[in-house]
């Protein structure tokens, strides 16, 4: 894998976040890693602006998106798309630039009912790119609450990873410093590796 877009419709589902963690373990791997940040909120920029990041953070400009992944893509290095909610039109050029599209949701009916347009898009996005990996992840995850468990099933058949994220404050706390904690997030990457 050499691009990764992480990319939803709905906003507010941790794609900043996973990004971030993503990113974080990869260069701890031993990667270059590069998250060119697509989101006009400039999430991920600001972020490293307040830390010591082992990767690099670019903003990225959507008129210049793929000229800038295939630049950050120099050198062997992970690139990381961070994409805004609301644009199908990032989400389309963020997936036609990945080898990997991760879908982060949280287990509610509302985000799990919005999921469908993203799928789509990227379901109509491989009808063009065959080799395009769609996955979803779940984030603020709580096996204890009904709504998890409800969302596990109407989720099934789906490209769903079996590593969770669970809801923790340690995720809520991390802006702006160096992630941590990261085991979950390593099994994602781990996972998303094979």
């Amino acid at each position: 894998m050499k691009t990764l877009a992480v990319l939803s419709l709905k906003g507010g589902v941790g794609k900043t976040t996973t990004s971030l963690y993503l990113a974080t373990v990869a260069a701890q791997a031993g990667q270059a890693v590069t998250i060119v940040d697509a989101d006009s909120e400039h999430s991920a920029h600001r972020w490293a602006a307040h830390a010591q990041l082992p990767f690099e953070v670019v903003q990225g400009e959507p008129d210049r998106l793929a000229r800038q992944v295939k630049a950050a893509q120099a050198g062997d290095r992970i690139v990381i798309i961070d994409t805004p909610p609301n644009s199908r039109e990032l989400l389309l050029r963020a997936g036609g630039l990945a080898d990997i599209a991760l879908v982060p949701v949280a287990p509610t009916g509302l985000e799990v009912d919005r999921l469908r347009p993203t799928l789509e898009l990227l379901a109509d996005l491989q009808a063009q790119r065959e080799d395009l990996d769609v996955a979803v992840l779940l984030t603020r995850y709580n096996p204890r609450r009904r709504l998890a468990r409800e969302a596990e099933e109407a989720l099934e058949g789906l490209p769903v990873l079996k590593a969770r994220i669970r809801e923790l404050e340690a995720y809520k706390a991390a802006f702006g410093g160096l992630p941590n904690d990261l085991d979950e997030y390593t099994a994602v990457w781990k996972e998303l590796q094979e």
